[in-house]
């Protein structure tokens, strides 16, 4: 999937949006003086976080020893349905920022009860719990 994305030709991402109003509200100045109310894309928002948790950008005054410590991630785990966001969009993000990339990226599938992607929504889940009563703690750990 995202080497066909890549392969398709790579355009300049808009980080904000004037098109819904969910996001982090940002106003933007256009050449004419007018303001225009946008909303930063929540991807850029949300990906930032996994450094700016650590302390990155934290300034002189701040504590960046959890990000020397622990960034760049030896791994990413996500799902399948955020696989182009961690894979083009953050990366592309970093190397802007001259920042390391993570060290590699496993995008896992969805788990599924009676053929369908377990979903809160859908209400179908599966209570950890139960698991860890039939089948020990160890073990539903070792699973999941």
């Amino acid at each position: 999937e995202v080497l066909s994305f890549v392969k398709g030709g790579l355009r300049d991402l808009s980080v904000s949006r004037t098109s819904f109003s969910w996001g982090v509200p940002v106003i933007s100045t256009r050449e004419d003086g007018a303001e225009e109310e946008h909303v930063m894309y929540v991807w850029i928002d949300a990906l930032t976080n996994y450094i700016s948790a650590l302390g990155y950008g934290s300034g002189e005054d701040g504590d960046a020893t959890k990000y020397e410590k622990f960034w760049p991630a030896a791994v990413h785990i996500v799902g399948k349905d955020i696989l182009r966001f961690h894979a083009v969009y953050w990366p592309a993000m970093l190397m802007a920022a001259d920042l390391p990339l993570p060290k590699r990226l496993f995008a896992h599938g969805w788990w599924t009860k009676e053929g369908q992607k377990i979903s809160k929504s859908l209400g179908n889940v599966i209570d950890p719990v139960d698991l860890v009563d039939k089948y020990g703690v160890d073990q539903t750990r070792f699973f999941l």
